[in-house]
């Protein structure tokens, strides 16, 4: 920090909004990143992005027989109960998607 605001001067080459704003001088260290994700928390993620991608199917104007309605709506619900697998996260049986 030391030498940067003798460096920068103040900040009204920025524009109005950064004139006279001051200098706060910041003490301690810097926080840890973010924990890494679980892999339970990565396989339900993807199983969210699934039902994101499946999202147009549910809409009352698509085109589809009852039959596909029914094989998307089984499908969106096999995402929506992945977690309560047997062996969830480490194995899990994917649904297929329809056609």
């Amino acid at each position: 920090m030391a030498g940067i605001q003798e460096k920068l001067g103040d900040l009204s080459w920025l524009g109005e909004a950064y004139a006279d704003q001051g200098w706060v001088q910041v003490e301690g260290e810097l926080s840890a990143p973010a924990a890494q994700k679980t892999k339970a928390e990565v396989e339900w993620e993807k199983a969210k992005q699934y039902l994101w991608e499946s999202d147009w199917s549910m809409l009352p104007d698509v085109p589809m027989t009852v039959g596909e309605k029914e094989a998307w709506i089984s499908y969106r619900a096999a995402l929506r109960t992945i977690r309560s697998q047997a062996g969830f996260p480490e194995t899990i049986v994917w649904p297929e998607k329809p056609e």
